[in-house]
């Protein structure tokens, strides 16, 4: 007793060192949750944290993690979440520790790291699993018969192992007599109806201090009995299927389904259905592997009773062997494809990028050829196949289809056939390489080879060797090299040579020293309007340098002698050549050069242009490339929208379109207007109009449309379209189309609103003396002489506009599919009368 006392006032002595010596030490690890040692149920999340404390936080590294191996635990990359991962938060000296779902595996000492002005620190915990009490088979409606042995089960499952104490109603159960505790159950011997009672089956883990109890009730009956029927039944792969089996017993039984080699209950599983009353088992759909015995169990009060049924699927194929297979070109390449199935699968070959197969026996003159086998394997036939391809060549490499098919269904699977052949430079262009002023520049060799080829280069049919100024990157199949040609003895001709086992491939790149473009051959005047001119350029040759990309233009006036204070314009190559802006009526000269990567040319193809004189603006051109001529036919019966481009104004702006169309007929291969009075004009308020959409049209009818453009000299020549309308219906009335105008349609009907207003309000008058009328006459006798007076005086005088009432206002609106303007009426003068 003395010695356990001593002993423990040696460890409390021995913990208040440690805390005076913890206390002392100024900067530590701690990690929380606090306890050293923690235990954790397998499935859990954990997270533990790691924080630093010093005097100065900004001299402790940021804290890390090692894992019970003594690996660092790494953070989580973006968008991800590993099952073990470390997240810091630098700003407080924190390093999170998370995981997932833990496992047994993951059980171990957890180490965190840091130091302190180059001092270490560390702090540990150690973290232990556990398996939670399962119930693995334990129901707690258990059913005995009556004069037999009967074992109530319950299977329980949990890490540490637990331990199992039963109790009948309450009273603790000892092994004896008629009862023999088990592992996984209670075996009671000669069952009697005195035991029909609650059982609890009590589970417990010591070191865990975990506890569980099931109870279970178990009931005497009589257990069911199966009836005789057919042991073995056969299903097709792909159909529906039913069968069933039949138990007597008291009370009916129910029944279950469940497939004997993976334990499945088929009442909750896919493709599967189960007759609980019937005992039917459905397939749907029945797939190869449905094949084996399945389990009919019958369960009532007393018990259940089992029956097995085997089952025989009849297979499709499965293919089970064809492998990738190389072959150099000219020589025999052979792909074998091998089959199971039940009846014996019948084998044929296609290469993927044809639809059609190859026929069994020879194909192509006999240079591909297919021969087949077959042979029994246990309960099913074995097929194999193999296709041989003699004189090999480029072509005959990619993937071959092996379609396997019986009475079942079929199978296909893919081989590669790989074609090896020597090197070849086919698809490598021939493109000069140039440089200017010591410009490094690459060359580059890409070989194409089956194997994979080794390249090397030559210069001047010298192997090229490394230099400052020559640096070669990649040996094969793709290679480069830099060069920098700081003197013209580099410039030349550079031989890419690729090599592989079965021969050998030669490229020539020319790198050459290029110059500016020399001058323009020759630039011609093309089209020429008041305030714009359009050339056409011929080019210096190309020869000297790289491909020419633009080209640029100097302009001035005629009498101006000075080039620097001339306009620049510059065009990329191929494109529109045109100057715009220019002066009506004015000369100009123009010189042009050319572009290239390494700079301007010289300036040549000199060309004076005299602009013509103002005038209307040119035709405007069709936004799409359309005829003149041509027959459009519209999408819609009563509209057609028209698109064009803004023309050059020849030196006055524009300032409207014009766009009228009328019905035409086509007579003798020419159009005629087939009805002049039916031609519509309409005017555009717009000088950047572009579009137009003409409603109003009738159906499946044939109309010429025009569109100009106006400026102060007049209209310019017309854009001309033909449409057709789509076909549909017009809209019928009484009336003639168009015998009213939209904005007299629109008055008609405002008028007549009032009318009826105002007969309302003299009903009003004359029958209940109410109304507006009436309100104003009744005040008008309740007038006094001044306001009489007054009145007189007002009644010499007009009303004044006031506000937005007074002023004169333009309005549009669309009726009808067309658009109405309509202009209100001036000040309204009148008296100021009571009535």
């Amino acid at each position: 007793m003395r010695s356990h006392r001593a002993r423990a006032i040696g460890v409390a002595a021995l913990a208040v060192l440690l805390a005076t010596i913890t206390g002392c030490s100024s900067q530590t690890l701690r990690i929380f949750p606090m306890p050293k040692q923690q235990t954790v149920a397998v499935g859990k999340s954990v997270v533990l944290t790691c924080q630093a404390e010093a005097p100065d936080t900004a001299l402790v590294s940021q804290p890390q993690w090692r894992d019970p191996k003594g690996l660092i635990i790494n953070e989580a990359a973006a968008g991800t979440r590993p099952e073990i991962y470390t997240e810091p938060m630098p700003a407080k000296q924190l390093q999170y520790l998370y995981i997932s779902s833990i496992t047994t595996a993951m059980a171990g000492n957890y180490t965190c790291e840091a130091t302190y002005t180059n001092m270490p620190l560390s702090a540990s915990v150690v973290l232990e699993t556990f398996v939670a009490i399962t119930w693995t088979n334990a129901n707690e409606n258990q059913y005995a018969t009556k004069g037999k042995n009967y074992k109530i089960m319950c299977e329980v499952k949990a890490e540490p192992a637990p331990s199992v104490d039963w109790f009948k109603e309450g009273t603790s159960i000892v092994s004896g007599g008629r009862y023999v505790i088990h592992a996984n159950g209670l075996l009671i011997i000669n069952v009697q109806e005195s035991d029909d009672a609650t059982y609890t089956c009590r589970a417990v883990v010591i070191q865990t201090g975990e506890l569980a109890e099931r109870n279970i009730k178990l009931e005497v009956y009589t257990a069911p009995e199966m009836e005789e029927r057919e042991t073995k039944v056969e299903i097709k792969e792909g159909e529906s299927a039913s069968i069933t089996c039949k138990a007597r017993g008291k009370p009916p039984p129910t029944y279950s389904w469940i497939k004997a080699s993976t334990r499945e209950n088929l009442g909750t599983t896919a493709r599967f259905g189960v007759d609980e009353i019937k005992g039917l088992l459905t397939f749907d759909r029945v797939e190869a592997g449905d094949y084996g015995k399945y389990i009919c169990s019958a369960v009532n009060q007393a018990g259940h009773n089992e029956t097995e049924i085997e089952v025989e699927v009849l297979v499709r194929p499965r293919i089970f062997e064809l492998f990738n297979t190389t072959a150099a070109e000219n020589t025999e390449g052979r792909l074998e494809c091998k089959a199971t199935g039940r009846p014996v699968p019948r084998i044929s070959f296609r290469k993927l990028s044809n639809a059609d197969r190859f026929l069994n026996g020879p194909n192509d003159d006999g240079r591909i050829n297919i021969e087949t086998t077959s042979r029994q394997t246990g309960d099913q036939m074995e097929s194999s196949a193999v296709i041989t391809v003699s004189r090999l060549n480029r072509t005959d490499d990619g993937l071959y289809e092996c379609v396997a098919e019986n009475e079942g269904g079929e199978a296909r699977k893919n081989g590669h056939l790989t074609v090896q052949f020597r090197p070849s430079f086919e698809h490598m262009n021939n493109v000069p390489v140039w440089s200017w002023n010591a410009q490094p520049v690459n060359i580059s060799c890409i070989a194409e080879s089956i194997p994979n080829a080794t390249i090397k280069w030559k210069f001047h049919d010298y192997d090229l060797v490394e230099t400052p100024h020559v640096r070669i990157y990649g040996s094969g199949p793709i290679s480069y090299v830099t060069i920098t040609p700081i003197d013209a003895s580099l410039y030349g001709t550079y031989k890419c040579i690729a090599t592989n086992a079965l021969g050998e491939a030669e490229h020539i790149i020319q790198m050459r020293q290029a110059f500016p473009p020399g001058a323009v051959v020759q630039a011609r005047q093309d089209t020429i309007t008041a305030t714009s001119v359009s050339f056409n350029i011929v080019g210096p040759p190309e020869d000297m340098g790289p491909p020419i990309e633009a080209y640029t233009v100097q302009f001035k006036e005629n009498g101006n002698f000075d080039w620097n204070l001339a306009m620049n314009r510059t065009w990329s190559a191929n494109s529109l050549y045109i100057v715009e802006n220019l002066r009506p009526m004015f000369t100009y000269d123009f010189r042009f050069a050319a572009i290239n990567r390494v700079g301007v040319g010289s300036w040549g193809a000199p060309v004076t242009v005299i602009m013509p004189r103002r005038s209307p603006p040119e035709q405007p051109k069709w936004r799409e490339s359309l005829s003149s001529e041509s027959l459009i036919h519209g999408k819609y019966a009563d509209r057609y929208e028209l698109q064009w481009k803004i023309p050059a104004d020849n030196g006055e702006p524009i300032d409207m379109y014009d766009v009228s169309y009328c019905p035409v007929l086509k007579v003798n291969g020419k159009w005629q207007v087939s009805a002049p009075s039916d031609c519509v004009t309409e005017e555009l308020k717009s000088f950047e109009a572009i579009s137009y959409e003409i409603r109003g049209l009738r159906p499946d009818t044939r109309y010429r449309m025009h569109v100009r453009a106006h400026n102060a000299l007049g209209f310019s020549q017309p854009a001309q379209l033909y449409v057709q309308t789509a076909l549909g219906v017009e809209r019928s009335g009484f009336a003639t189309p168009q015998l009213l105008s939209s904005g007299a349609i629109i008055g008609l009907a405002l008028a007549g609103v009032f009318i009826c207003l105002i007969i309302v309000d003299l009903l009003l008058l004359c029958f209940r003396r109410q109304g507006v009328i009436a309100t104003l006459c009744g005040r008008r006798v309740k007038k006094h002489s001044d306001d009489e007076a007054k009145l007189g005086r007002d009644e010499k005088e007009p009303l004044k506009d006031t506000g937005d009432d007074g002023m004169k206002r333009n309005s549009s609106v669309e009726f009808d599919g067309r658009r109405v303007y309509a202009t209100s009426g001036g000040p309204i003068i009148g008296k100021n009368s009571a009535v």
